[in-house]
């Protein structure tokens, strides 16, 4: 059987993936330590889940700089430069005391991690393109997945056996190895170079023929919508979950590392929809599916009793629904642009972090919280992403 890539594009693949899951360990290790971290520092629930909208903003603006800086350097001394930033953040986050030092650090860390996700994602452009890069591209962004199922269960254990500060210890270190295998395996993927990327005439050119794109700017707000449902369960779960449920931080590791379960089953499914309903259909899929997830989840804060199973099983839902656009958003939007594919890169992700952190910011600071919040946040976000496709993505003949 011919596989669908060469040996040398599978070990990029490989380093892309280790890439991935570094950026993603930023948002995924210290949730179940959220609430011991607010008590730590006699801060209030508000602030607390600025840790991952404020991390968000950090990387959806770094992004808009990595682009063009890898399409005129390269991308590899762009993303060592991102990772050193990133491991420095998460070694200083462990000595802070008050939120406000440990939120700046968690910025810093944003800053250098969108360096993974932005990259990462054009350097897979790079090596793949167009229904390859989506089929392909969403097997391999299966193990992706692994920081999701592990580093909440991993937090949960290192919360229990030391404190908080484990955690980024933890991140650091995996930061550290990351940087030093990228360096050592990874070759340079961007093989049009272009001189001119960082000019201001340049970027405005690059940056305003892909937002005169419709296809390219629905793609970008669907996959921040997207990102968005993951980011609003990871603001309130940790609270959610150890407050109104009463489960302990393993209990919640655990119970979250199983909704990772969910999404790599997600990404394994999505090839299939792929090739016998198409991109497009894959998509809106995904948007009903996310509907639906706050629907079940509103449901469950309806009952007399809250019932942990069915607010369970709305959440892997909506992971189903955030795979299915993910996916097939990135390879959509990225694929036309070969000679400015950092830049569509970059812009991509910077709008798909932004997006998630307005979502994530809007829903931290609401007054009402729980349960219910969760499940109308979705509800309007799947809402929104379904006009956004009828509009943009797949306009009416």
């Amino acid at each position: 059987m011919k596989l669908p890539f060469t040996l040398a594009e599978f070990k990029i693949l490989i380093i892309i993936i280790l890439l991935a899951i570094s950026g993603m360990l930023g948002t995924d290790i210290h949730l179940a330590s959220l609430p011991s971290i607010m008590n730590y520092m006699h801060t209030d629930k508000q602030h607390m889940q600025q840790s991952i909208s404020i991390f968000l903003l950090g990387m959806g603006f770094s992004l808009l700089f990595y682009g063009p800086l890898s399409d005129k350097y390269g991308r590899k001394p762009i993303v060592i430069i991102g990772l050193s930033i990133a491991i420095i953040a998460s070694f200083a986050s462990i000595f802070t005391v008050h939120i406000t030092s440990f939120l700046i650090t968690r910025l810093l860390q944003g800053v250098g991690s969108g360096v993974c996700m932005g990259l990462g994602r054009t350097m897979v452009a790079d090596v793949l393109q167009g229904k390859r890069l989506a089929t392909v591209g969403s097997y391999f962004s299966m193990f992706t997945t692994l920081s999701a199922i592990f580093a909440p269960a991993v937090g949960g254990y290192l919360q229990h056996w030391f404190d908080w500060q484990a955690n980024f210890m933890a991140l650091g270190i995996f930061l550290v190895i990351t940087l030093a295998l990228y360096s050592c395996f990874c070759p340079e993927t961007n093989h049009h170079k272009n001189p001119h990327a960082c000019s201001i005439k340049g970027l405005s050119h690059s940056y305003i023929s892909l937002l005169s794109h419709p296809v390219f700017v629905g793609c970008t707000i669907l996959s921040g919508i997207a990102t968005a449902v993951g980011m609003a369960y990871a603001t309130t779960s940790s609270f959610i979950l150890q407050t109104d449920f009463h489960l302990t931080v393993i209990q919640y590791g655990w119970l979250t590392s199983m909704i990772g379960i969910g999404s790599f089953v997600g990404k394994f499914i999505c090839p299939l929809l792929i090739k016998y309903i198409e991109t497009d259909n894959t998509i809106k899929t995904g948007l009903w599916f996310i509907l639906l997830s706050g629907l079940v989840i509103c449901l469950s804060s309806w009952l007399t009793n809250l019932e942990l199973s069915l607010f369970m099983l709305g959440v892997v839902i909506s992971t189903f629904g955030q795979i299915f656009i993910l996916v097939n958003t990135m390879a959509k939007a990225l694929s036309p642009f070969h000679d400015k594919r950092g830049a569509a890169g970059a812009l991509y992700g910077s709008f798909q972090m932004l997006v998630a952190f307005i979502v994530s910011a809007v829903i931290g600071s609401l007054a009402f919280e729980g349960v219910t919040l969760l499940g109308i946040s979705f509800i309007i976000l799947g809402l929104i992403g379904l006009i956004v496709f009828s509009k943009l993505v797949k306009p009416s003949p």
